[in-house]
């Protein structure tokens, strides 16, 4: 059975919809989603396959990899707000320590950067609103 291109993008929609993901108008084309550039993420976890974490937070702020307020190497709240988040699955690439954060009754030091895609901009979220604890099993550190 043959399906047309445009039911493959609405049943996308669809399955994405039941599992609460966010896909904005028009990115349900079967084009590939632009590869960010090195200057978006650790170069270093580039090479590396990301990991599927759950981030079960409600509003969970996103923060920017770059050079200023040394974001690259140390994550913080003090990192330049790029978006919120809200009970999403993302791709992380790698984790690191940074800025010790305490919400939710939990205190921890470590954060995920998360690949970019339709409902996530890429940046660092603090791993106190991703399921798996302090440091997320499976997810590698940065260089």
């Amino acid at each position: 059975m043959r399906l047309k291109r445009t039911s493959l993008a609405a049943a996308a929609v669809s399955a994405a919809s039941v599992m609460g993901v966010v896909i904005p108008a028009g990115s349900a084309s079967a084009a590939p989603a632009p590869t960010p550039t090195a200057s978006v993420a650790p170069a270093t976890s580039r090479a590396a396959a990301t990991v599927t974490v759950y981030v079960w937070g409600t509003n969970v702020a996103v923060r920017a990899y770059e050079s200023t307020n040394n974001c690259m190497n140390y994550p913080s709240t003090s990192c330049r707000l790029l978006g919120r988040v809200t009970q999403v699955y993302g791709q992380a690439t790698c984790q690191k320590k940074g800025q010790s954060v305490t919400a939710e009754g939990i205190t921890n030091n470590w954060w995920t950067f998360l690949d970019p895609n339709g409902s996530v901009p890429g940046g660092w979220v603090s791993n106190i609103y991703i399921q798996g604890g302090q440091k997320i099993t499976g997810v590698p550190d940065c260089a």
